[in-house]
């Protein structure tokens, strides 16, 4: 009886030690809401080092949620893509809910800049620009978020996502931004635009690629964790830090 006992205390005691670990981990995520200047009340998610350097700069990931881009959807695009190598590589993640349900190409995407604009307020932006990236909804977003304000912007990364109607015929506005595409192989519907906007793009001389991940369908599991994108978003860091010397 004895052995048993402490082997159910050696048991709760690894269980209380891992799930301190995660919450440690987890408090490096919190949610922010802000008032706009239209009175309007914007909540996000906000990824940041705990300790932050006021003299250092940090690369910052706009980070636009798949769906209806409520809590739920930016919850879940934080822990499964972008929290875990944020904290690793020292990268600062904002990604927001749509006020109102509207979404971040119906309406909503005329917020972003004045909340981009209160992150560098907080924080030194690396370049003084932002990287963003979405997830299908999300991806639909980034294309007119970026259209919108090229300016703001280093990069762009759709997971998967396309400009729709009108932001197609803008496209010539991305030119100088490197634009990185993802799509399943069995995402119907959604191959075929994306496709259609690479070849836009290519044929601007943008710096663009399109990956039809092989075997995938709307939601690619290969992408989760983060691994790829972040790779991708360091190698945007570097070349922008390069740049600037």
């Amino acid at each position: 009886m004895h052995f048993i006992s402490r082997a159910h205390t050696t048991i709760l005691t690894v269980t209380i030690a891992v799930l301190a670990l995660y919450s440690l981990a987890r408090a490096k995520t919190e949610y922010r809401t802000v008032q706009l200047r239209d009175k309007t009340k914007l909540e996000f998610a906000l990824v940041a080092p705990d300790r932050i350097d006021p003299d250092a700069s940090y690369p910052v990931l706009l980070a636009l949620p798949p769906g209806p881009q409520h809590r739920g959807t930016v919850d879940w695009g934080v822990r499964n893509m972008y929290e875990k190598q944020a904290n690793k590589r020292g990268w600062i993640v904002v990604s927001p809910i749509a006020p109102n349900g509207r979404l971040f190409f119906s309406g909503s995407e005329q917020y972003i800049p004045e909340l981009l604009a209160l992150i560098a307020e907080e924080f030194k932006v690396a370049g003084g620009k932002f990287h963003v990236a979405g997830i299908s909804n999300g991806g639909i977003s980034v294309f007119r978020v970026v259209l919108d304000s090229p300016e703001l912007f280093h990069s762009l990364i759709a997971m998967p996502g396309f400009p729709r109607g009108d932001d197609f015929k803008r496209l010539s506005r991305l030119k100088h931004l490197p634009v990185r595409m993802f799509v399943g192989q069995h995402d119907s519907g959604w191959v075929d635009a994306m496709q259609r906007s690479e070849k836009a793009l290519r044929d601007m001389k943008t710096d663009v690629s399109l990956q039809v991940v092989a075997g995938e369908g709307h939601q690619i599991g290969s992408l989760q964790g983060g691994q790829q994108l972040f790779d991708l978003l360091d190698g945007f860091h570097d070349r922008v830090s390069r740049d600037s010397k």
